[in-house]
């Protein structure tokens, strides 16, 4: 899974929808869904905020075993 993949797949395990996560970050649902499709870059100091926001470990963003998110 990519990067994108795996942010949308922790926002929707935490049943999260996009204007929520993206309100508790300050950013734009515009910049969150780009994120979230790999057509964004993200700023070095964005992913703690992000991490803290989804509740898990930056490891976790990067992880390549995630179920699909079909399967939440």
């Amino acid at each position: 899974m990519s990067f994108g993949s795996n942010v949308r797949y922790f926002r929707i395990q935490k049943k999260m929808t996009l204007q929520e996560l993206s309100k508790k970050l300050g950013v734009s649902v515009n910049y969150l869904s780009k994120l979230e499709q790999d057509s964004a870059k993200i700023k070095p100091d964005f992913l703690p905020k992000l991490c803290a926001a989804l509740e898990i470990d930056l490891s976790e963003l990067y992880r390549e075993d995630l179920p699909d998110i079909e399967k939440l």
